[in-house]
């Protein structure tokens, strides 16, 4: 009970629902909004077609839905199926300073969990899982404690991480297990098991990113599993570890050498939530080309600059962007995840195209536009403010051919708190996350969901919201 992880254990078991304030609840239906896009768009992307094939190999009950097929398997693969999809196009939802996604896995790890109760309403297993439908404000509240969690573990950590590690899979496990477990009505001692069987099944490393691999897109799917896992076992009582935090073996002992910011774990744990803070992402790419992206299109739009005129470009980066996105641009064997993560690629990108959309980072697009590639090799990338641990600032210093010298600053990306998206820019996305899902929806239809996702809270049983699709 004196591990610095408790009092994210009792705020997750104890928290009750009403006390959730409004804001924070509208905030929270935004972002199941736009994962539900993300999920269907990431439905056609290449490597799911033969993950979905191999998980139908295994087999499994039929508890859970996979989105937009509509076929179902258990709850731990739907939920992962769902997740590698959400996270396919890299235009998930981003804590810019915990530099996390988090309903990347938490919205997968929710629905099939909610499937799964529904599915067997009024029965009992071993008397602990309490198999009943949940209703579209639970799923809400669970989901808005859950990113909470997430995000509050990201920043206690996120200073003293190396950049190697990939915070999304690291607190992942621990928000999925924590708000599928309130949908489990865990007490506090299952819901402390369900966080130490979390920290069992933690993974991270960004080597996937660096070499331009399809692994990238699934990483995330392996916590929301393990989050359902976690949550349903503790359930039925199986143990955890409770030293997760501060034991030998816990998270600053092997992540952080000892050091942890214990203030974002505790400090207005109940009354402020970090969920406000999250940014929806405008751009399918890396959440850190995004100022970058924003830095072009000011100065493009600003001063009317023709791409053709550009002589060359300095982007400057701080650490954590340098660090993902700083490399020089080349194309290995995933043009994909090679473009999402350079800056050189996304500035030429949107000189040329302007506001990028999922098609622009295709594999045969990214090979074929001669134009973006050349210009992109005109830019080049510098490491400044050393001291932020954030993706801001960004700075583009842009010189022309006509000798004429402009810059731009970028202290607060696009999609965040403090430059949100537009209800009409929220829907502009969802309409192209729905352009390329693998399953077609007519105008009608889109209509039905983009109604149904409004009215998501309203919902008593949420297995009447997953007919929408």
């Amino acid at each position: 009970m004196n591990d610095s992880i408790y009092p994210l254990v009792e705020y997750a078991a104890a928290m009750r629902d009403e006390d959730i304030p409004d804001q924070v609840i509208r905030k929270t239906e935004d972002l199941f909004q736009d994962t539900i896009g993300c999920i269907l768009s990431g439905s056609s992307a290449t490597g799911m077609k033969e993950l979905k094939e191999i998980t139908d190999l295994w087999g499994g009950a039929g508890h859970a839905t996979v989105l937009p097929f509509g076929e179902r398997t258990s709850a731990p693969s739907a939920a992962f199926l769902n997740a590698a999809m959400a996270h396919a196009n890299d235009y998930d939802d981003t804590h810019d300073s915990a530099v996390n996604h988090g309903c990347v896995t938490l919205v997968p790890a929710l629905l099939a969990t909610c499937e799964a109760l529904s599915e067997d309403e009024g029965r009992s297993f071993s008397g602990a899982i309490p198999f009943r439908r949940i209703s579209g404000r639970e799923i809400i509240s669970a989901l808005a404690i859950g990113l909470d969690i997430s995000n509050r573990m990201g920043l206690a950590f996120i200073p003293y991480l190396h950049v190697g590690w990939l915070p999304t899979t690291l607190w992942g496990p621990f928000a999925c297990a924590a708000a599928c477990g309130r949908l489990l009505r865990l007490d506090t001692e299952r819901m402390y098991n369900a966080f130490g069987l979390a920290y069992s099944q933690i993974h991270a490393n960004r080597q996937g990113l660096l070499d331009g691999v399809l692994t990238k897109r699934i990483q995330p799917a392996f916590s929301a599993s393990a989050g359902v896992n976690s949550a349903f076992f503790a359930a039925d009582n199986i143990t955890g570890a409770r030293n997760i935090v501060d034991g030998d073996f816990g998270i600053r002992a092997l992540y952080t050498s000892g050091r942890i910011d214990k203030g974002h774990i505790r400090d207005g744990l109940g009354t402020f939530f970090e969920t406000v803070n999250v940014s929806i992402k405008p751009y399918p790419c890396c959440r850190c080309t995004h100022p970058v992206i924003d830095a072009a299109l000011t100065l493009k739009k600003e001063h009317s600059i023709d791409w053709n005129n550009i002589s060359r470009g300095i982007i400057y980066l701080p650490p954590q962007a340098m660090g993902q996105i700083g490399n020089e641009f080349e194309i290995r064997d995933n043009p994909t995840v090679d473009a999402q993560f350079s800056a050189q690629y996304t500035a030429a990108l949107s000189f040329i195209r302007g506001w990028p959309v999922i098609d622009d980072f295709e594999k045969e697009n990214v090979i074929s536009r001669e134009d973006i590639k050349t210009l992109a090799k005109r830019f080049s990338t510098v490491e400044f403010e050393k001291n932020q641990s954030g993706l801001v600032p960004v700075e583009m210093d842009l010189i022309l051919k006509d000798g004429r010298n402009f810059h731009a600053r970028i202290p607060a990306a696009k999609g965040s708190r403090e430059n949100p998206l537009t209800k009409d820019e929220l829907v502009l996305k969802f309409n192209n996350c729905l352009d390329n899902s693998a399953k077609k929806y007519p105008r009608d239809a889109r209509e039905k969901i983009l109604k149904g996702m409004e009215e998501f809270v309203n919902f008593e049983d949420m297995r009447e919201f997953m007919r929408l699709f």
